[in-house]
């Protein structure tokens, strides 16, 4: 499963196919809002984490601090200290390529109708995934 987060910076693009060196699975940033600056250079992939968690602040990669039997944790339940990298809050969410790389190029960041129908789409996608992906409970 791959789709596409529109941060207030950036473009990443998120997959639970994993790195071969790391095995971390890949988010990695794929483009940055014209105008804007991020310190995290395009080509960059988030490390440190085994779960991709996905919240209205971002999105995160994170290993469980205190594993449940049968329970996975939402990322807002982990302690910040076992989480790996992050993004900047989410603007939307697509699973096409081409509508996150327009909705990153428009000139308003207000959720457009289109923009919340997409990030919904691509919710249900995640969800209905069988992978590493995380819902928080908080979400959009």
């Amino acid at each position: 499963m791959e789709f596409f987060a529109v941060t207030t910076t950036s473009l990443y693009r998120v997959s639970d196919e994993r790195d071969k060196e790391s095995s971390f699975p890949i988010v990695e940033k794929i483009a940055i809002k014209p105008g804007k600056k991020s310190g995290v250079s395009v080509g960059t992939r988030l490390k440190n984490g085994h779960l991709i968690g996905v919240t209205p602040k971002g999105i995160i990669l994170y290993d469980e601090d205190h594993p449940r039997s049968g329970q996975r944790q939402k990322p807002e339940m982990v302690n910040t200290a076992f989480w790996g990298g992050h993004t900047s809050p989410i603007v939307a969410l697509f699973i096409d390529k081409n509508e996150a790389i327009a909705c990153l190029n428009a000139k308003n960041t207000i959720d457009p109708s289109d923009w919340v129908r997409k990030t919904d789409e691509t919710l249900k996608a995640i969800s209905n995934s069988n992978s590493i992906f995380v819902l928080s409970s908080f979400i959009f």
